[in-house]
């Protein structure tokens, strides 16, 4: 199988998925000509979206990363950054220590810096991540990721329409730009395995076809009785050296990713099934009941009985 026809599933989506990865924080920037903002650094990566005009992100070692219309950059965890307007020396500065959570779900919100004409528009959030269950793949990012949407990679317009919307902000529209930010991030994940995935080593982890083909074995068939042995074997390799490089590469043992992505998947059978446990316990791949509930409570606080009675389940 080669690494293009491994991507045509989505793999990536259900690694990230797996370790519940997300957008948080989200935050338009509306960045006015002459000013510029700065913004401290967060435990996460942070993703920039400019939707319009120009101007620069700015890193705190002083490294200029240019943005225009539809360009997408991801910060390292740690890295604080201010974004400037396309005025060639802004004159005004705002403070706004880190980018904060809203209480509102049902609206857009907003940070503008300074008055008069325009300069530019950002979308921003931070990665949402899961580390007790999991690594946070992106801890090991040195450098930002840059990217460049044109028309052909599906988003442009999806964001020329969405910041008309902005303008009107209304029921949706706070999910609809978070789940855009995580498409950009996706499609920036695929140029990363593209291209040997140098930055991380989960993209180069992805890059290799063998351990590619293990980890799509997992999320097409997460109930199967898979064994180290059985993964290396598709993976074409030796036991040791499999488990050696799957640990390297995704930062948790095969057997651990496995169990991993079968509790994820009961917890959306849970929500959104009327299943009994015992069932949903078949279908993820546990022999027994009691074992599903007890490695079940032991990552969500709860067993699944009381998962599945708590309000709004499926969130």
């Amino acid at each position: 199988m080669t690494r293009r026809a491994i991507f045509e599933l989505p793999v990536l989506e259900r690694f990230l998925a797996a370790l519940d990865i997300g957008v948080a924080n989200f935050t338009l920037c509306d960045i006015r000509d002459g000013w510029s903002a700065r913004f401290d650094a967060c435990a996460t990566a942070s993703l920039h979206y400019c939707m319009e005009g120009s101007g620069a992100l700015v890193m705190q070692s002083g490294e200029r990363i240019a943005l225009n219309s539809h360009s997408f950059v991801l910060l390292p965890p740690g890295t604080a950054y201010a974004i400037e307007s396309g005025h060639p020396s802004p004159s005004n500065e705002t403070n706004h220590g880190r980018l904060t959570d809203w209480p509102s779900r049902e609206t857009v919100p907003t940070i503008q810096a300074g008055e008069g004409a325009a300069g530019i528009a950002t979308a921003c959030g931070e990665l949402k991540l899961d580390t007790n269950h999991g690594t946070d793949p992106f801890s090991t990012l040195r450098r930002p990721l840059i990217a460049q949407f044109d028309g052909s990679s599906g988003l442009k317009n999806q964001f020329v329409l969405l910041l008309a919307e902005s303008a009107r902000p209304g029921l949706g529209s706070r999910a609809l730009v978070e789940a855009l930010l995580k498409q950009c991030l996706i499609m920036v994940m695929r140029r990363q395995i593209d291209a040997g995935g140098a930055e991380l080593p989960w993209a180069a982890g992805f890059a290799d076809k063998r351990l590619a083909g293990a980890l799509e074995a997992i999320f097409e068939r997460p109930a199967s009785p898979w064994t180290v042995e059985r993964l290396a074997d598709i993976a074409g390799m030796s036991r040791s050296a499999f488990a050696a490089q799957f640990m390297k590469a995704f930062g948790q043992p095969p057997m651990s990713m496995l169990k991993l992505v079968r509790l994820r998947k009961a917890a959306g059978l849970l929500a959104t099934t009327t299943l009994p446990v015992a069932g949903v316990a078949k279908m993820v791949g546990f022999s027994s009941r009691s074992n599903f509930s007890q490695a079940f409570h032991a990552m969500h606080g709860m067993d699944p009985t009381a998962f599945r009675r708590r309000p709004h389940a499926a969130n």
